[in-house]
């Protein structure tokens, strides 16, 4: 019902996830909308956008989504609202997000005593950094892991209290312009004005 009439290519898709064609405010009010609509509670709401925020720490690109839905059914929180939710992690905070995940990743192995290259080599290439990965988990790939997770852990009670107030007073204002047009409307039906 709300599919285009022409698929989008791949690069198409991915053009839209960085830069959306109809704009980051359009964007960011169709999403609005979207929430707003949902007919749950703020808890569950503002625990799934929380859940699917604080899980793009983890640097399993790809699985945020389902990770997402995991923490949702058990913190009893919003499908939608977890999907939602990753959005904030995406190409533009990726990067920042999991260069502190990892560095949160060895210090936490330092203070338990394990060894972890703290730096990057100069002029790594992807392919390098894959293979160092593969070869050398403990260096790279555990530490970003663990660390991830820790902020994610640390972050959703942050992220939860910013969305459920955001989305309390979002409702609040839905529910009073709503009574403000009824009572409008009921002053039309009666004849009286202002």
């Amino acid at each position: 019902m709300f599919q285009r009439k022409s698929p989008l290519t791949l690069l198409q898709s991915m053009r839209e996830t960085v830069w959306p064609s109809m704009g980051w405010g359009r964007t960011a009010k169709y999403v609005t909308h979207r929430i707003l609509r949902l007919s749950d509670s703020s808890y569950r709401i503002a625990g799934g956008m929380a859940t699917g925020a604080s899980i793009s720490f983890t640097p399993i690109i790809g699985t945020h989504i389902f990770q997402a839905f995991i923490l949702a059914f058990c913190l009893r929180a919003n499908y939608f609202a977890s999907a939602v939710g990753t959005i904030i992690g995406n190409p533009w905070t990726f990067p920042f997000m999991w260069w502190l995940s990892y560095h949160v990743g060895v210090a936490l192995f330092s203070l338990f005593g394990l060894h972890v290259a703290l730096d990057m080599p100069d002029g790594i290439t992807f392919t390098e950094s894959i293979a160092m990965a593969m070869h050398n988990p403990m260096d790279l790939f555990l530490p970003w892991l663990v660390g991830g997770y820790l902020l994610a852990a640390l972050t959703w009670p942050v992220f939860f209290v910013v969305f459920f107030v955001l989305v309390r007073r979002l409702k609040n204002f839905q529910k009073m312009r709503r009574i403000k047009k009824l009572h409008k409307i009921a002053l039309e039906i009666t004849g009286q004005t202002k």
